[in-house]
């Protein structure tokens, strides 16, 4: 079998895992960051992760992709979805202060970039609403101020009209709900690029998955076989856990399996 490598980009693992016991988690929601010409904002959440470790500021859990009402009254960029980052940290002021600083250098022109930041766990059940009411019903960005601010929840707008505000909570609170999204960065290792056969239990443990079922909706074994050279790990989150999916497959008369289509995964996770 072919290896899984560790990686946390720039950052030493030793010093990883020793300042995860001693942080607290938030989860950071950003949305509306990009324009037609560039990149989304999952790249940006990735690349401000990154840039957050490099400061020694924190370390990321996972960035999860949540999709928010696709309609043409939403006034989206391309498919209206917002990223959401749970990161560890001991230092949370400087840690708003920096992203901030961030994403107004990095934010496309003509976007229109919100911030969230809620600690994860004290996210109010009314911000999990809003964030399901955000994916199947028009919202607005003044219902969205008036509940961070009756709940004490830091949300900003830093560029265009702000309007980034509302898919930044809601990521937060899809997030938050355990049963939303899929996961376009994991802080053990490169799901892009993970090719190979590897039992389940390996994958548990290099990747840091959680969980592991079939399209069906059983838990499979760590004995079981997996084939990844079908195209990308994309992760979900299910009840709160990191989770992939696996579709049983006969390759050479041995039973294997193999990652769960891209259209299954969005059925399940948007």
């Amino acid at each position: 079998m072919i290896s899984i490598l560790f990686y946390i980009k720039d950052c030493n693992f030793a010093a990883y895992m020793h300042h995860q016991s001693k942080m607290e988690e938030y989860l950071i929601g950003i949305d509306d960051t990009d324009n037609k010409e560039s990149r989304g904002t999952g790249f940006l959440s990735r690349l401000m992760a990154q840039r957050i470790a490099e400061k020694n500021l924190g370390f990321h859990n996972g960035i999860t992709r949540h999709q928010l009402l696709f309609d043409p009254r939403v006034p989206y960029t391309s498919q209206n979805s917002s990223a959401c980052i749970a990161l560890k940290t001991n230092q949370p002021n400087e840690l708003w202060d920096f992203m901030i600083d961030f994403l107004i250098n990095s934010c496309a022109v003509g976007s229109d970039c919100g911030l969230c930041m809620i600690k994860q766990s004290s996210v109010p059940q009314s911000i999990i609403t809003w964030g399901l009411k955000a994916k199947v019903d028009l919202v607005n960005k003044t219902l969205a101020a008036n509940l961070a601010q009756k709940e004490g929840v830091k949300l900003v707008g830093l560029t265009g009209t702000h309007d980034g505000i509302i898919g930044a909570m809601a990521g937060v609170g899809l997030r938050a709900s355990g049963n939303d999204g899929r996961f376009v960065s994991l802080p053990k290792a490169d799901i892009r690029s993970i090719t190979g056969t590897h039992k389940v239990g390996d994958v548990r443990l290099s990747i840091g998955i959680e969980k592991a079922f079939n399209i069906q909706g059983h838990e499979i074994d760590d004995s079981a076989v997996v084939c990844f050279d079908g195209g990308w790990l994309r992760p979900v989150l299910k009840n709160g856990k990191i989770t992939i999916v696996l579709n049983n497959t006969d390759k050479n008369g041995k039973s294997i399996y193999e990652l769960a289509s891209k259209d299954f995964i969005k059925s399940i996770s948007n």
